[in-house]
């Protein structure tokens, strides 16, 4: 027995060892999280409508379909299998449904989904589903009435209507250079993600109007007929004429269309708009071309007439809307406003004369999302940043005290759905260790009933330690970093490093947070050996309005200081040999790489650059006049920043990746930049997707990361 205890505990531990020791493979690093590596999860986990009821997608009892699980009683019950929603679907001569479709519930017990053009309702107390309405398959932009089954929706350049099936009413005809309710409208900025906007009624819908004639072509080709073809797209070059953005409302009794007097500048923005809940009124935010100038006004949606500037809000260098007004629930006096005029982003109550009624939160953090308001509207929910950004918490604020209290205490991510009574909260959790626990919370923040823990996908391979910590920069300001160890790591050795750099606003890369996706090229890198060194610099986003400002006017300056301040911290380390330091970085990053590389020559011995902005004045005019002005208003910054002026201080080896199709960082950046080299007698690797935009996807993306790999294990 002795003998064959002592075999057991050999063949254990031998076992254990193994598969403690698997190694990441190129596809896994880049695809894993989509497939092998996946990470648990509870598909559809939501709220049903208001009800004090959840539901999720899953297997019970032999059964695949929609659970649903009652917050005080917690019996999950199986309300509709897949095969009992593919034989509804039979009855309304829909097609077989292979996985459940993404339902949005209307109420406790009425859902909705669309699939290939069809809108269907089904309802779990009678068990009947039916065709509500009807859109061609070729249909973009498609927005559907939050309670009504009308669907507007564009095709091409034009915006359509359907309120019933088979009735497809044209709202738009525009010629060419003309868009209305495409979401694209400047360039998605200013928090943009759509371009129709339903009335509460549903009796209107407004809509951009987004007119580009004026706009400068820009030449894309494309290689995949012969001869190629030249496909233009419009571009605004920093400097350079922009758009013309309008907005449009249609009536649908009487098949009119309104547009808001918004008056001149036309180029002016347009964003956050916003129906009063009674619909008496649309709301716009209004912001000048330099961006430094908002004003958030009124209308009249009858004749488009403007009514009030509620207030205005200025700065010395940018203001940037990202949100429209939250109104209190069905009230259409009061509303909750985003702003980060006291030098954070603050939640800020206000009635609709524009009378500040309080400020909701303190000017010490954040805030990165709003979660909605209570029933009864005596409670505002929101995410905010905290510890430096590293994490994301629940907060609740009452409405009339505009007192904060924090709902959530471990340390990491959080991720919070409420429900609408404010008595309980869906919670998913990741930090460092954790993959995904998601758990049912009262309303204290108390955890009820942990829903999932998820298996961490990555516990049999062999993986390097994840340290986050801070370091001062020359200023004494706290900087954000992530160290990513090779497996084994000894500390009495030296080893190469690789920079991770993006460093651009909206860019924020260190977080409390398991690694997933496509980072898990760096776990990959660490595998090979490297050190994997990432830094938050000045001008990334959710440590307040003079950290994100900094970088005003003189892009890669202050983001160079500060990345240095970390290459400095590596060169320090008894275990980096600072001989063998390399940087990458992608689009910002991109830009970031080949400025590490050449405004600190020497420094690094290897960079690779994907998709990089070269020189600000061949970037866009929304993103690039927010941070650096014009050309004509901004020359020596410009100048300071344009790669151009430093090619001729390149040393070590540089790779440049660029898709030769991309419409953002448009592929006559790089092609300068290798001219210049040339010109210069500089060496420069250069590498081309052709056909590939401003990312790489699919095997497209593991091939890019096997020539990023491959490029760093011949040259660091």
């Amino acid at each position: 027995m002795k003998t064959m205890r002592t075999l057991f505990i050999v063949l254990f531990i031998f076992s254990f060892s193994f598969a403690q020791n698997k190694l990441l493979t190129m596809e896994d690093a880049i695809l894993g999280s989509y497939k092998n590596l996946k990470i648990k999860n509870l598909a559809q986990l939501q709220w049903i409508g208001d009800s004090k009821a959840f539901c999720y997608v899953d297997s019970l009892n032999g059964q695949y379909g929609l659970i649903r699980v009652d917050a005080k009683r917690l019996q999950p019950e199986m309300v509709l299998t897949l095969d009992s929603l593919n034989s509804l679907m039979k009855k309304a001569n829909g097609p077989t449904l292979k996985r459940f479709p993404y339902l949005t519930w209307l109420d406790g017990h009425t859902f909705r989904f669309m699939r290939k053009g069809v809108l269907y309702r089904g309802d779990l107390n009678t068990a009947q589903l039916k065709v509500v309405n009807r859109i061609p398959e070729k249909a973009a932009n498609i927005e559907i009435h939050p309670k009504l089954d009308y669907v507007a929706y564009t095709i091409k350049n034009n915006l359509f209507v359907a309120l019933k099936p088979g009735e497809q009413i044209q709202v738009t005809f525009n010629p060419d250079g003309v868009k209305s309710g495409d979401g694209y409208v400047h360039r998605q900025e200013f928090g943009i993600r759509k371009g129709i906007f339903w009335s509460p009624s549903g009796k209107q819908v407004a809509f951009y109007r987004d007119d580009q004639r004026m706009v400068t072509e820009y030449p894309l080709v494309d290689i995949n007929t012969r001869p190629a073809k030249v496909r233009m797209i419009r571009y605004p070059f920093t400097g350079m004429t922009s758009e013309q953005v309008t907005v449009g409302i249609y009536h649908i009794q009487t098949g009119s269309i309104t547009y808001l007097q918004t008056g001149e500048p036309k180029d002016h923005y347009k964003c956050s708009v916003t129906w009063s809940p009674d619909e008496k009124f649309i709301y716009l935010v209004e912001l000048n071309r330099d961006q430094d100038h908002l004003w958030l006004n009124k209308y009249k949606p009858d004749n488009g007439q403007k009514l009030a500037t509620l207030f205005e809000e200025k700065s010395d260098k940018w203001v940037e809307p990202e949100h429209g007004l939250l109104f209190v629930n069905h009230d259409p006096t009061r509303f909750v406003w985003f702003s980060k005029r006291d030098g954070f982003n603050d939640l800020f109550l206000f009635n609709t004369k524009g009378k500040l009624l309080r400020k909701l939160t303190r000017s010490d953090r954040d805030v990165t999302r709003f979660l909605g308001f209570d029933r009864k509207g005596k409670y505002a929910f929101y995410m905010a940043a905290a510890d430096r950004a590293l994490e994301r918490q629940l907060f609740r604020v009452g409405l009339k005290s505009g007192k904060p209290v924090r709902l959530t205490s471990d340390k990491g991510m959080h991720r919070v759905a409420v429900q609408k009574d404010g008595a309980y909260f869906l919670d998913w959790f990741s930090n460092l260790q954790t993959p995904n626990r998601i758990t049912l919370l009262n309303k204290q923040g108390k955890a009820v009933k942990t829903l999932l823990d998820a298996p961490n996908p990555l516990k049999d391979y062999k993986l390097g330690e994840i340290k986050l910590f801070s370091i001062k920069n020359k200023e004494g300001i706290e900087l954000n970093t992530r160290m990513i160890l090779p497996p084994d790591f000894d500390a009495h050795k030296k080893y190469p490093v690789i920079v991770y750099v993006y460093g651009g606003p909206h860019g924020q890369m260190i977080a409390n947070s398991f690694l997933r996706g496509w980072p898990l090229w760096y776990q990959y890198m660490a595998e090979c050996g490297y050190i994997i060194f990432t830094l938050d610099n000045r001008g990334t986003n959710n440590r307040g309005l003079a950290f994100e400002q900094a970088i005003y006017q003189h892009l890669g300056t202050k983001e160079v200081e500060d990345q240095m301040a970390g290459v400095n911290w590596l060169k320090k380390q008894p275990f980096v040999d600072s001989t063998r330091i390399g940087v990458h970085g992608w689009s910002y990053g991109g830009f970031m790489t080949i400025s590490l590389m050449t405004r600190r020559p020497g420094v690094f011995k290897v960079a690779v650059a994907g998709g990089p902005v070269i020189d600000w004045r061949y970037y866009e005019v929304m993103y690039g006049e927010r941070y650096m002005d014009t050309p004509q208003k901004n020359p020596q910054g410009y100048e300071e920043a344009s790669l151009l002026n430093y090619v001729k201080n390149l040393k070590g080896k540089l790779l440049i990746i660029h898709g030769t199709v991309d419409p953002v960082v448009v592929w006559q950046n790089s092609l300068l930049y290798l001219r210049k080299a040339i010109d210069l007698q500089k060496q420069v690797d250069y590498f081309v997707y052709p056909g590939d935009e401003h990312n790489m996807r699919g095997k497209d993306r593991v091939h890019l990361y096997q020539k990023i790999t491959d490029y760093f294990m011949e040259n660091l």
